[in-house]
């Protein structure tokens, strides 16, 4: 049977009945009096070269979702009570919002979290194993912990990944620029069609870009933002306003360029780090640095190397 749920981070507080069929799930008889209490504590992963994953901060809101062992989601349903809003607290803990205790017959289960990073209230629908409603801006986490044994009370861990692209872009005064101050950014970002696997945790790519150009957020002559990875485009236009002292001289320029798209790909859990320089009358594209986007949140990557 396909589930269609519309999930709701923060207000599922009671059991989704129509998560799954009639006569799916015994949990009649023997079963009840074996039934074990499930937990939950989730990490972000970190950088290979890192031995210990971080704790996710406090308050961050996810979604859990179990499924029979070996069932794939596009075509079987959740177990009974899930999905299940949670939120974490100061040491990792993910915390079921309806306070009430996840419990699971003895068996094998394949548990799945998905997340947006943050503790803001919002709405996904799992039709089909999938999650649509995805946007950009969103730093998306998953997470899944399959084959595993239910036998007495359990704790299940998540090692959350980033699944969709982050890109910083960092300005430097060129030749002939004595102070350089970039007052705006405007940036093409991939189309708003995203849609999350549940099974894999992989994000459709967009492969096309917004129609209007979004405004980004400039501090320090660094701008970051967070969008949907994208496929089959090679280019990333950029429009960048600047204030520019050359001597005694202040001067206002607008500069229009492209961010060269490496394989013309944008790909999921991926940091983007682009060099720009601004000379007098031009604009160079300096070095690209291209790394796995590891820690916690965008905020928390340093811009400069």
């Amino acid at each position: 049977m396909k589930s269609l749920i519309t999930v709701i981070l923060c207000l599922l507080s009671v059991p989704i009945a129509s998560c799954i069929g009639d006569g799916e799930c015994d949990c009649s008889g023997n079963e009840v009096k074996n039934l074990k209490e499930v937990s939950f504590k989730g990490f972000i992963y970190p950088d290979k070269s890192v031995k210990s994953s971080a704790t996710i901060p406090s308050g961050i809101r996810a979604v859990v979702i179990a499924y029979q062992s070996g069932d794939n989601p596009v075509s079987k349903s959740c177990y009974p009570a899930t999905p299940l809003s949670v939120v974490s607290d100061q040491n990792g803990n993910l915390l079921i919002e309806s306070e009430n205790p996840l419990l699971m017959p003895v068996g094998n289960y394949d548990f799945y979290a998905f997340s947006s990073n943050s503790g803001n209230k919002e709405g996904f629908e799992l039709k089909a194993g999938k999650l649509s409603g995805l946007t950009n801006g969103k730093d998306y986490l998953w997470a899944a912990k399959k084959e595993t044994s239910v036998n007495s009370s359990t704790y299940v861990t998540f090692d959350f990944i980033h699944k969709c692209t982050a890109i910083v872009l960092n300005f430097f005064a060129g030749n002939g620029v004595d102070s350089l101050f970039v007052t705006n950014v405007l940036a093409a970002k991939s189309s708003d069609t995203g849609e999350l696997l549940l099974s894999s945790g992989e994000i459709t790519p967009s492969r096309t870009l917004s129609t209007i150009m979004e405004k980004v957020a400039v501090f320090e002559n660094t701008c970051q933002w967070i969008m949907i990875p994208l496929s089959g485009i090679a280019e990333l236009p950029l429009i960048i306003d600047a204030v520019v002292k050359i001597g005694k001289s202040t001067e206002y320029k607008r500069f229009k360029t492209s961010l060269q798209i490496e394989n013309n790909k944008f790909m999921a859990g991926t940091l983007y780090k682009y060099m720009i320089i601004i000379d007098t009358e031009s604009i160079t594209l300096g070095n690209t640095v291209i790394s796995e986007w590891a820690g916690i949140c965008l905020e928390n990557i340093y811009a400069r190397e």
